[in-house]
């Protein structure tokens, strides 16, 4: 008996830690240990973060999130694609592009992931604010009336493809 239970943890357990990897890789859930934080940005807008309303840690921020405008769609981004309010994106100074980032409401809860594609306007961190998010992740949050929110950044990956519909 003892010999048939060390054959099933021998041919078991190493099917489940390869789907476990597998279903991570698809699935970005929990935080990383690479660092995506823009540095050099960082070390720019240094003087102009307010660091009584932004926190910066490694793949952790907390600021003020807000949202494009609906007359921002079709400009082109950082990236040099195509701007819609209809694509889980964000704009961001202090994550490097393509950075995929998981924003949290702080007030209720709710977190969307999204892909950094765009760069802000650099007085948006005098204000505390650290990420512009497109109309659908905003609605996702449920941004208040006025437009921002507090909300935790978490960098998960780094992706070219937009997250899909959540």
């Amino acid at each position: 008996m003892n010999i048939k239970l060390s054959y099933l943890f021998i041919l078991v357990f190493p099917l489940l830690a390869i789907t476990q990897g597998f279903a991570q890789k698809i699935y970005p859930t929990s935080l990383t240990t690479i660092n995506y934080l823009d540095s050099a940005a960082v070390k720019k807008y240094h003087k102009k973060i307010d660091t009584h309303r932004i926190k910066i840690e490694l793949n952790h921020i907390t600021g003020i999130a807000s949202f494009y405008s609906a007359n921002l769609d079709g400009t082109l981004t950082s990236t040099g694609e195509t701007f819609k309010n209809s694509k889980y994106t964000a704009a961001c100074n202090l994550y490097k592009l393509n950075t995929l980032v998981r924003v949290t409401n702080m007030r209720n809860g709710r977190n969307v992931l999204v892909r950094i594609n765009d760069r802000m306007h650099p007085g948006m961190l005098k204000l505390g604010r650290v990420i512009d998010l497109s109309a659908i992740a905003a609605k996702k949050l449920h941004l208040s009336s006025k437009g921002i929110v507090k909300v935790a950044l978490d960098a998960v990956g780094n992706s070219k493809i937009n997250p899909k519909k959540q």
